[in-house]
């Protein structure tokens, strides 16, 4: 006997429920919602996207951009010329030396000031002794009165050890001699740039600007060539 009930067999509590599709439960939702609804359920499927995508962008990069070799770097502290001369005069010296501007470049970072506010200075000071550490810097070109400090700190190669003999001695006139604390002996540590064509006709101020080969740069020839390219003292 059927039982009696006050509903009808039709009614809504007797259908079989079917779970909404998540295109359906996204028509429902407020357009705020269905944002807040996307961004919770989906963030993770985007984020790998975004990530997959910068990946793909990167290696690309890395396969079509060359790699640039640093053949030369010079540091010039309180540099005295103006930033267009020695743009111009970094490039004349790339070209000297015949390098693939493609391939090969050189550097003349003249961001190195010690002679401004407190905070600069040691910011500089800080950067100047990384780049050394790094053995990113070839030579420094500086006042005599900063150049002493590092060349008695042994921050620079003896030049009798590293200038060729006609080199040498054609720039007698112009050694800077000092002792360092390993080595109370004097010897040549620097060159006076004073008389050079760069320092002459282009530096504002009349102070002795000396340059010396870092001991652990790398690029021993290319500061060698420097040497001779400021000096117009080709072999």
């Amino acid at each position: 006997m059927p039982k009696k009930t006050m509903l009808d067999d039709n009614a809504e509590i007797y259908q079989i429920r079917k779970p909404k599709t998540e295109k359906e439960k996204l028509r429902e939702l407020e357009p705020k919602e269905r944002f807040h609804y996307l961004w919770e359920y989906y963030r993770f499927h985007a984020l790998g996207v975004v990530v997959g995508i910068a990946i793909i962008i990167y290696i690309i990069y890395q396969i079509v951009t060359p790699n640039i070799e640093t053949r030369f770097y010079a540091a010039w502290i309180d540099n005295p010329i103006d930033e267009a001369t020695i743009e111009e005069a970094q490039t004349d010296f790339g070209e000297y030396l015949q390098l693939d501007p493609a391939l090969e470049q050189i550097i003349f970072n003249t961001s190195f000031y010690f002679n401004s506010s407190p905070d600069f200075v040691a910011t500089s000071k800080q950067a100047f002794t990384a780049y050394v550490a790094a053995r990113e810097i070839d030579v420094i070109i500086a006042p005599e009165s900063e150049f002493q400090i590092y060349a008695h700190n042994d921050y620079m190669d003896k030049l009798s050890d590293q200038l060729p003999t006609d080199l040498y001695s054609s720039l007698t006139d112009y050694f800077y001699i000092s002792d360092t604390e390993d080595d109370p002996k004097k010897s040549v540590y620097g060159i006076y740039l004073s008389d050079t064509e760069l320092f002459k006709n282009h530096a504002v101020n009349t102070d002795p600007y000396v340059l010396g080969i870092i001991a652990n740069g790398q690029h021993k020839e290319t500061s060698i060539e420097f040497l001779r390219y400021l000096f117009k003292l080709y072999p």
